[in-house]
């Protein structure tokens, strides 16, 4: 559709600017404008050129310019290929100053390729064996765990797309091999001992991307326990073994991942996935940064909701916490999830898990924070005169308190932060969101702070 013309001396005398082995229309010449035109002009002499007042929009991506121009009320996309990045600010500088128009630079996008994943995934676990080769608290050990954060740098924007993206193509990148890449990346964060960059905001953000992986693998029905068999790497199967031996010893406890501002809230379908994950005791299978399937709360989960693969089966009196284990067994109580939901036959095995002697009800809440609007699990205490929250079950300082009388209202909010089982404790100052595991723990934390909290006036 381009206006071919012969050779005009008049319309590109005097040119400003003057591009090589442009190509247009399968043609390589020369690209050149000046405050009246812009042109091109192919080696067989062929030319198209527009008047600069006929430009309305441009556009580049990767060395292709795309100019809409209008000539006598018809559009006409002028095509050119084969620029260097080098041309780019002069024509950006020509446009602007010329046309009046604003050259838009679209930017490649980071697609996660399996293979790029792969390889990224083994360099990865190399650096994780190097760190966990160097002696503890030597000198190259800080070395190593450095080199290891540069690794995973490589894997950062590939994961940032993949988790960004279209659910069904992540999926098939990690639900693949029964979720082996995801069950590899999973097994090395969750067994290298790092000593001084394990609050680098860099780890945090792969164990954040790891976590929002398996939700949404476990939203759409493809996540699976992935473990190393015999043909896979050493230190794979040694990892898998370590893993298991703490979880036998109970020494599969998480440690805290520090808040960051650099963490970025998940996408609202990832919020949804990142929903239906009940988190704090670790499980069967793994050292969680996260976990997933609580049967008792008892750690601090990360930055954002992690997900944990489904356990194997274990006794349920081995799924508590050790201080709680004899007497839950003395009294034949059940998991934390059935307490919560039985009826008053299990009160007094419930009550076990109670932090408080005067609580009226406790239990793990996602709650969104106040400034970054991060989810974070938090353990929440009702009391008759206020409502706390605790980064982890049995600490002493709170990390929220409010008082009673200070609450206006309680009400659903799935619909405010678009996130299932979500409700909203409205104060003076700000707005609470909390997010439960299930609706009936919605039901009774609305109905319970309601009754303690609420002003007596204007419900």
């Amino acid at each position: 559709s381009h206006k071919f013309r012969t050779p005009s001396c008049r319309s590109f005398a005097g040119a400003m600017l003057r591009c090589s082995d442009v190509i247009c229309a399968g043609e390589a010449g020369q690209f050149r404008a000046n405050s009246d035109s812009v042109g091109w002009r192919g080696s067989t002499g062929t030319t198209v050129v527009h008047p600069t007042s006929s430009i309305r929009r441009a556009e580049w991506f990767e060395g292709r310019l795309r100019l809409l121009c209008e000539t006598d009320g018809e559009p006409d996309v002028f095509a050119l290929d084969g620029f260097k990045e080098s041309d780019f600010d002069p024509l950006w500088k020509f446009l602007e100053q010329s046309c009046g128009v604003y050259l838009k630079k679209h930017r490649p996008k980071a697609a996660l390729e399996e293979g790029d994943f792969d390889a990224a995934m083994r360099s990865i676990e190399d650096g994780a064996d190097r760190v966990d080769e160097a002696t503890t608290g030597s000198v190259q050990k800080k070395a190593k765990e450095a080199d290891l954060m540069k690794r995973v740098e490589a894997v950062r924007d590939g994961l940032d797309q993949a988790v960004s993206g279209d659910k069904q193509a992540l999926s098939r990148v990690f639900a693949a091999n029964g979720c082996e890449r995801i069950g590899r990346l999973r097994l090395v964060v969750d067994t290298v001992q790092l000593e001084v960059y394990h609050t680098d905001p860099r780890w945090r953000h792969l164990l954040s991307k790891c976590a929002t992986i398996e939700a949404v693998l476990k939203e759409l029905g493809t996540f699976r326990l992935w473990k190393p068999a015999e043909g896979h790497s050493e230190s794979l199967l040694k990892r898998a073994m370590v893993k298991e031996l703490r979880h036998r010893h109970g020494d599969d406890e998480v440690p805290e991942v520090q808040e960051t501002s650099e963490v970025t809230p998940p996408a609202p379908w990832v919020q949804e996935a990142q929903a239906d994950v009940n988190e704090p005791k670790a499980e069967a299978e793994s050292k969680p940064v996260q976990p997933a399937q609580p049967k008792v709360p008892k750690v601090q989960p990360p930055v954002q909701p992690h997900p944990e693969p489904e356990p194997a089966p274990v006794a349920e009196k081995d799924k508590l916490p050790r201080d709680l284990r004899k007497e839950v067994s003395r009294h034949g109580s059940k998991s934390p999830r059935v307490y919560e939901s039985r009826d008053d036959a299990d009160e007094r095995a419930r009550r076990l898990l109670y932090t408080h002697p005067n609580s009226i009800f406790e239990g793990w809440v996602w709650k969104r924070s106040r400034f970054l609007k991060i989810w974070r699990r938090r353990w929440v205490v009702l009391l008759p005169g206020q409502l706390m929250s605790f980064k982890n079950r049995g600490d002493v300082d709170p990390t929220e308190l409010v008082p009673a009388g200070s609450v206006f209202r309680i009400y659903s909010a799935d619909g405010d932060v678009q996130q299932p089982r979500c409700f909203c404790v409205v104060v003076r100052q700000r707005n609470y969101y909390m997010v439960t595991d299930d609706e009936t723990q919605k039901r009774t934390w609305m109905q319970e702070i309601e009754k303690a909290l609420c002003k007596k006036q204007g419900h």
